[in-house]
């Protein structure tokens, strides 16, 4: 967070020749504790998803493919169970909406207390995710894309994830298929995605055996 304190600093500074800094840091809507990532009852893993690719499985033109939906539920059990337990996002509020996700995170500069919120456009092919940062504010001013471009490297540095603007990159996605498209409709991530005979057997094989030991015990 420091280079983006030292960007936003800046931005203060101008904020108060336009009118003062505690009316354009006032955030629109505040963050509710209940409504906070730490605080979602985390109870799906992606590999939890691995049973509904497997039965959503359908040949077309002698390829695999199958899809999934993800709701705004799942999403936050995947989302929070992927975030280091001392991370400052488990402090944010994170919502499917329409088309995009909806994000805010407080933060606090010298007196203020204030929240950065953005909308998120995430798209998906050949098994590599973007995530658009759009409209992204801390309070009521606008972030340029070269502050978020500095923050987001620096609060990425070695998760793999690249930088790009106000773009993040992931290019290797640890799911048993190929990626082939990802976007948000209607409040739900739909995830399409193919993957070979031997693999689908291979996991179809896998589901089964844990359904068996289930059963067993």
């Amino acid at each position: 967070m420091k280079v983006l304190r030292k960007i936003l600093a800046l931005l203060i500074v101008l904020a108060l020749f336009g009118g003062g800094a505690t009316y354009a840091l006032t955030p629109s809507e505040s963050i509710n504790n209940s409504e906070k990532l730490a605080n979602h009852d985390a109870k799906i893993k992606l590999e939890d998803l691995n049973g509904d690719f497997i039965s959503n499985l359908k040949l077309v033109d002698s390829n695999i493919k199958t899809s999934l939906k993800i709701n705004n539920n799942t999403f936050l059990s995947i989302f929070k169970n992927a975030v280091p337990a001392s991370s400052e996002l488990l402090d944010g509020n994170y919502k499917l909406v329409d088309n995009h996700i909806e994000a805010k995170l407080p933060v606090k500069l010298g007196p203020w207390n204030t929240i950065i919120n953005t909308n998120i456009k995430v798209t998906g092919a050949n098994n590599s995710v973007d995530l658009i940062l759009e409209d992204a504010k801390i309070g009521k001013v606008p972030i340029p894309n070269f502050a978020l471009e500095k923050y987001l490297k620096e609060a990425l540095t070695g998760s793999g994830a690249g930088v790009n603007g106000n773009t993040i990159t992931i290019k290797s996605l640890d799911l048993p298929v190929v990626v082939d498209n990802i976007e948000i409709i209607e409040s739900n991530i739909n995830v399409t995605a193919s993957l070979s005979r031997e693999k689908a057997l291979k996991y179809a094989a896998e589901n089964f055996n844990a359904y068996r030991r289930v059963w067993k015990y």
